[in-house]
């Protein structure tokens, strides 16, 4: 495989930033004394909000094992950063925490010198220069992340996007295992409707919900009579049976009980009293707790996510199987009321705290997953949340239509046979982009596959071109060819 070394300019750079599927916001170490993030934009202006803004970029996840309790944990980068060096304290364990690319920057000096001095090297070995990965957006300390990767289709909404939508209100239980049940009530966006909005496709059977340390539930989109017991997993589509309002003395947290009834919405409510919620109660996305916005999640000194924050998302499912606010496992007291019943609906525990990754299964043949462990913690500092996988590649496929024709007009003339031919190639691009806008998805297949893939076959590795090519200039040629057979890809989910 040829590997390109050569650094397309800062304004293609841009433009191929952009075509990348999902965006990242820069989530750069506060504690980054060193400026690394800052050496890199400098050398790689075009890199900044995309992905390779993030502390991923030098630094990777691991197993830890902690010494205390001798559990092993798999992790993002963030936090196994901050388990292997104390939060900062062991100053000589941070080389531990870098990835291959990470490494090499360290070796040659750590400094904008040895960024240019590693460009020529494939420091992950997945056969790619780490200059040919930064063009395309590519980890270069990452093997599974190469230019020949193709990321599904994605929608990112932030918080006035949703805050535009239909806001659906409902008070409810939230049953624990351990920590304490309460009751409270909760606003945010119908997850069906969420899951609409964003073109969730026909063929799709389940969503996986992650928080940004990676922790993961999944939920069928239907529900059926097979839905129960220990594989029960909350559903999406439809409503839930209609909740009953559970009181007594004995259990109330103000009273050294377990379950918190400090929630407005608990006034006026009686033990037996039916839990009335226009348009029934739904799995939802939340943004507000009893009409308040909830408090981005944060990794706290025990290197896990916050209390009292789970935003600025929530995913809330109510209960199936209605049920009282049992005892907590761990302090369970059969003499009282409500002891622990490990067959009721604890579904606070499938409601996702801080959600920032939404995947629709089954992902596109040929498209690839979003690194859970390393995306997530953008999404809370910007308030956004990303929907993946089994969705119209629509939107998709106008940007990377889009980024191309302006990659190929800013292109120098003299990469092209003929000047005539850098006006035709974007013609033609700009005439597929008409078509995916009409939704006449073979026609516009056809073109880019027929006519237009030929024209950018790849160049042999002594680097000429071929006769039938019109881009002479190979490292440009190969970057427009990446980019078509990603929109070639995303064409195949809906021809």
């Amino acid at each position: 495989m040829r590997k390109f070394s050569m650094l397309v300019s800062v304004g293609v750079f841009i433009v191929l930033a952009v075509m990348a599927s999902v965006v990242f916001a820069a989530y750069q170490h506060a504690g980054d004394a060193d400026n690394d993030a800052k050496v890199f934009l400098g050398v790689y202006p075009g890199a900044a909000g995309t992905k390779l803004d993030n502390c991923a970029l030098c630094h990777g996840g691991g197993e830890y094992t902690d010494p205390s309790t001798h559990k092993t944990t798999t992790m993002g980068s963030c936090q196994y950063c901050h388990a292997v060096t104390n939060y900062g304290q062991k100053t000589d364990q941070f080389a531990e925490t870098l990835n291959s690319y990470g490494k090499d920057y360290l070796a040659n000096g750590r400094n904008a010198a040895a960024l240019k001095a590693i460009e020529s090297l494939d420091s992950d070995g997945d056969g790619y220069t780490n200059i040919a990965e930064i063009t395309a957006v590519r980890y270069p300390g990452d093997k599974n992340d190469d230019p020949t990767k193709v990321a599904a289709p994605s929608r990112v909404f932030d918080k006035a996007q949703l805050e535009a939508m239909p806001q659906h209100t409902q008070f409810m239980l939230m049953n624990t295992t351990k920590s304490g049940d309460y009751y409270a009530e909760y606003s945010g966006v119908v997850m069906e409707h969420l899951l609409k909005r964003a073109g969730i496709r026909s063929d799709a059977t389940r969503i996986t919900v992650y928080a940004p340390d990676g922790y993961s539930i999944a939920h069928p989109l239907a529900d059926d009579p097979s839905n129960e017991g220990p594989s029960y997993a909350p559903y999406v589509n439809g409503t839930y049976p209609q909740a009953i309002y559970y009181y007594d003395p004995v259990a109330d947290l103000a009273k050294g009980g377990w379950c918190d009834y400090s929630s407005p919405g608990n006034a006026g409510r009686n033990n037996g009293d039916a839990i009335e919620v226009k348009g029934g109660l739904r799995y939802i996305l939340a943004l507000r707790a009893s009409g308040k916005d909830l408090v981005p999640g944060y990794l706290d000194s025990t290197n896990k996510l916050a209390s009292g924050t789970e935003g600025p998302f929530r995913t809330v499912t109510p209960q199936k199987f209605v049920g009282p606010p049992d005892q907590p496992s761990n302090k369970n007291n059969p003499s009282l009321i409500w002891p622990f019943d490990s067959t009721l609906d604890h579904n606070a525990g499938f409601s996702s705290k801080s959600a920032t990754i939404i995947k629709v299964e089954p992902l596109p043949e040929g498209t690839t997953d979003i690194d859970v462990m390393e995306a997530g913690w953008n999404y809370v500092d910007t308030g956004k949340i990303v929907v993946y996988g089994d969705i119209d590649p629509q939107r998709n496929i106008l940007d990377k239509l889009s980024a191309l024709a302006s990659v190929v007009r800013s292109a120098d003339d003299k990469a092209f046979k003929h000047p005539g031919f850098k006006r035709a190639l974007a013609q033609e691009i700009n005439e597929a982009r008409i078509l995916v806008a009409k939704r006449h998805y073979k026609p516009a297949y056809r073109e880019l596959q027929m006519e237009m893939l030929p024209k950018l076959e790849k160049c042999e590795q002594s680097g000429r071109h071929e006769g039938r090519e019109w881009v002479t200039d190979c490292d440009l040629q190969q970057r427009l060819l990446w980019s078509l057979q990603e929109i070639i890809t995303l064409l195949k989910i809906v021809v």
